[in-house]
């Protein structure tokens, strides 16, 4: 027989599903889980739903309109029950408050109360803290899990920047000394999440030579960890935007049509303020004809406009502030919460347009591409011009990495003949493609042609 509480609430029929979203927000802010089932009266006895072709479909995008923020963890499924149809909703989050229908309800035994104000602020109040303890929280595995070769990297980056005055011991050393180790010693959901070796993360990376997704488009999937996921998703974007070539005194410049440290810093924050405990919801980078659009799921803690980061009338609200540390020391960025400034300041430069939204879903910025082009002719033909220099030295690189393979930067552009920038760029292209791989570390590793 089934009976209500705190984590169950019971529906006889989809004519109450308003009502049934408002109990599983109440359900969430008192729990953090919920589960409710149509086709089942407040007796406990079964009585059965009639279930359509679209019915599954239409409860999930009116609990998606209705309930705010969405849930980290939601199922709708429908299932057999005594011979009768019923339909089970479980959801499963710690991001409250949660509003149903725009108000705020919490659950007492089995009903659904609407909160007072003091009980909201305090919500509110306690909200930040709630990413850091997710990120606090043991993962399960332990510091023989993390890629120690990624780790001793970023390590030694951090001391070249001065960020960091450590000499690696062990993987278990220099996590603990990152906070990335929970109370019986695994690594936490941060140190997992930013090292881990079992591919933790995954990304969504796509170009259409159109404004819209098409099935003529390139979609593809990536996982790993934050600090593989970074590069690879810098690598994806600066391999799809375009360049013009100029000369610089006796180099060659490639200018990108995008800032590439605007691009970075964007990148950089889709990591840092991205909901990991968010399931079915990924990182996203999609290069159109006109626009290059960057996506995490989870808006920007309280809904803060960016452009208040960027003035200084509020201080930075990250949702993962382990996370972003390290990624501070590092070097992946020069500091948050300045970092939107800085991207407004270079497309402003640059004459790049942009644009952002920021819901209860997450947090997209989009780039705006130069449509400076006479007509498809003309470009197809300075593209082919542009793209046989790009090759050329692609190809004068892969020579010189041939004869020594512990050449360095700035040797290599003394050899081609281009900027440190560009022999910078070329070579994440190079890599992303698989032509030219690094074995061993940053400082002590040598290049290696590959094939």
């Amino acid at each position: 027989m089934w009976k209500e509480s705190e984590t169950l609430e019971l529906k006889k029929s989809l004519v109450q599903l308003k009502e049934g979203i408002i109990s599983l927000g109440a359900m969430l802010n008192k729990r953090n889980k919920a589960e409710l089932v149509f086709g089942i009266n407040d007796s406990g006895e079964v009585v059965g739903v009639c279930i359509g072709a679209k019915t599954i479909a239409d409860i999930g995008n009116e609990i998606r309109n209705s309930l705010k923020p969405y849930p980290q963890k939601i199922d709708v499924h429908e299932k057999s029950e005594e011979g009768k149809n019923i339909i089970c909703i479980c959801a499963e989050g710690d991001d409250t408050p949660y509003s149903a229908y725009g108000r705020y309800y919490i659950r007492l035994n089995d009903a659904d109360v609407q909160m007072q104000s003091s009980t909201l602020q305090k919500f509110f109040e306690d909200k930040e803290d709630t990413y850091f303890k997710w990120e606090q929280r043991d993962s399960g595995f332990g510091s023989d899990d993390i890629d120690e070769d990624i780790l001793l990297d970023c390590i030694r980056t951090a001391n070249d920047n001065g960020r960091l005055d450590y000499v690696y011991r062990n993987a278990s050393d220099a996590l603990s000394r990152l906070g990335l180790l929970a109370s019986n010693g695994n690594i936490n959901n941060a140190g997992y999440y930013l090292f881990g070796k079992n591919r933790p993360l995954t990304i969504k990376e796509g170009s259409f030579p159109t404004d819209s997704r098409t099935e003529f488009g390139e979609i593809k999937e990536f996982s790993g960890n934050i600090i593989e996921c970074i590069r690879e998703a810098l690598s994806y974007v600066l391999g799809k935007i375009e360049y013009k070539s100029s000369i610089v005194g006796v180099q060659r410049e490639d200018v990108p049509e995008i800032p590439i440290r605007a691009i970075r810093e964007i990148v950089v924050n889709s990591f840092a303020h991205c909901s990991y405990a968010r399931k079915g919801d990924f990182n996203q980078y999609t290069v159109f004809r006109s626009s290059v659009r960057i996506y995490n799921p989870g808006g920007i803690i309280k809904g803060i406009d960016p452009k208040e980061f960027a003035s200084g009338k509020v201080g930075s609200k990250l949702r993962n502030p382990l996370i972003s540390s390290v990624l501070y020391k590092f070097g992946f960025a020069d500091t948050f919460g300045t970092g939107f400034d800085r991207v407004f300041g270079l497309c402003s430069s640059a004459g790049v347009k942009y644009d952002y939204y920021n819901d209860d879903f997450g947090f997209a910025f989009v780039f705006s591409r130069s449509n400076d082009k006479i007509n498809d002719k003309i470009n197809d033909k300075i593209n082919d011009k542009i793209n046989d220099k790009i090759n050329d030295v692609d190809e004068r690189m892969i020579s010189a990495i041939a004869k020594d393979s512990d050449i360095t930067i700035p040797r290599l552009a003394k050899e081609v003949g281009v900027s440190a920038p560009t022999v910078s760029r070329h070579l994440s292209l190079l890599v992303a493609s698989g032509r030219v791989r690094r074995v061993g570390s940053r400082k002590t590793g040598r290049w290696e042609v590959v094939g």
